[in-house]
């Protein structure tokens, strides 16, 4: 499919009318005249806060179905023109960055959050004038109206005025005209501060999205087709190590509410071994185990001159072990990594986290074998563990 789209797109073009933005380059059949390379886009969400926690369920949904979230976006985006393999592979894809605001219409509990946000875009598949798309964004928003035990004490959802931004989506797009293009379609995002703070339930919504984009330019940059080499699969061994917190109220008397609801922040770090095959351009598949170390799992907190701190326990009783499967998309330098794992071991323990856990989050190799990530540690699907701030090395065979 990959082979054989572009050249199907040339004679497709051969037929259109100048008017289409995508026309046959008459310095030869293995390039696409493409006529813009630069645009902005705005972006509209209009949708619905899912009830994933109690706070949602009781503050922000409507009981008549109708949308209570809704967001714009303001982008501007980088069109690939396939200069580089990796962009032919990905049916010349585009990324740039946004400027997002969300608005929640039943209830102010929860401010006006603004995000700025890193995003990419590719098509499944291009024929014509129409594309249907994929698109994953990451970014960092703030604006929270947050937890506070006395002025919005019922917030478990943010308790943090900074978050995680994770986007994702599917799309159908249209070209209107050299310039402009419109698309229609259909996503989540999620919002998290990876419990660095606590209570951190997350939020998460669902939404139809709405864009129009304008090319900012009418130059002669190009899509250019050339012959894909076979690829040849090949192993590597990556050992990872990855370093965080997590936070964890205190419950009981002696302090103030402020402070016990300040809480004792515990590190949490660990090493991780991964085997993986990449069996094409764009994925890797394999298997993994982590060893890790988590200072708030059998925690235990203590009040010492009216302060808290955490006392101090055996070692054994922090650690944990367990095994994934990894997934990785790989896009250039950077791959989106997604590693669902089962602890094997870890001593029992009061509001213990499920032992099935969800790993997502990207890395990027700064050099050719060594990389740097942060991933995000999820459990249930929707509520954060902890964040992973990564750096790794591999060996390929």
């Amino acid at each position: 499919m990959v082979k054989s789209l572009p050249l199907l797109l040339i004679l497709i073009l051969q037929g259109l009318l100048c008017s289409n933005p995508l026309q046959a380059n008459t310095a030869g059949m293995d390039s696409l005249v493409f006529k813009s390379r630069l645009k902005t886009e705005f972006r509209m969400d209009v949708g619905n806060v899912l009830p994933t926690n109690a706070f949602v369920r009781a503050q922000n949904t409507d009981p008549d179905g109708n949308a209570n979230y809704y967001s714009y976006s303001l982008r501007f985006a980088k069109q690939t023109t396939g200069n580089q393999l990796w962009q032919q592979i990905y049916l010349y894809p585009s990324f740039g960055l946004g400027i997002y605001s969300a608005f929640f219409i039943n209830t102010k509990k929860l401010g006006n959050p603004v995000a700025l946000y890193g995003f990419f875009n590719a098509p499944f598949v291009r024929h014509n004038r129409w594309s249907l798309n994929y698109e994953l964004g990451l970014g960092l928003t703030t604006n929270w109206n947050s937890y506070n035990p006395v002025g919005n004490p019922n917030n478990i959802a943010i308790s943090a005025d900074k978050t995680v931004f994770i986007d994702a989506g599917v799309s159908l797009k249209y070209l209107l005209s050299k310039r402009l293009a419109f698309s229609i379609g259909y996503g989540f995002t999620h919002f998290s501060n990876g419990a660095l703070k606590m209570p951190n339930k997350g939020l998460n919504t669902e939404a139809t999205k709405i864009s129009l984009s304008y090319s900012l330019n009418d130059g002669s940059s190009h899509f250019y087709s050339q012959p894909i080499p076979i690829f040849t699969g090949f192993y590597e061994w990556i050992l990872s190590g990855y370093g965080g917190a997590r936070n964890v109220l205190y419950q009981g008397t002696g302090v103030n509410q402020a402070t016990g609801m300040k809480g004792v922040n515990y590190a949490v770090y660990g090493l991780s071994n991964t085997i993986n095959r990449q069996i094409s351009y764009k994925s890797k598949i394999g298997l993994g185990i982590t060893m890790e170390f988590n200072g708030s799992q059998n925690s235990r907190i203590v009040v010492e001159g009216g302060a808290l701190d955490a006392a101090d326990l055996p070692f054994n009783r922090h650690i944990a072990l367990s095994i994934y499967p990894s997934y990785e998309l790989v896009i250039d330098k950077l791959s989106v990594v997604v590693q669902p794992g089962i602890y094997l071991y870890r001593m029992k323990a009061v509001n213990m986290t499920p032992t099935f856990y969800q790993r997502i989050g990207i890395k990027y190799h700064f050099l050719k074998d060594t990389f740097i990530g942060i991933n995000l540690r999820a459990y249930n699907f929707y509520e954060s563990d902890f964040i992973e701030w990564t750096v790794g090395h591999r060996i390929c065979w």
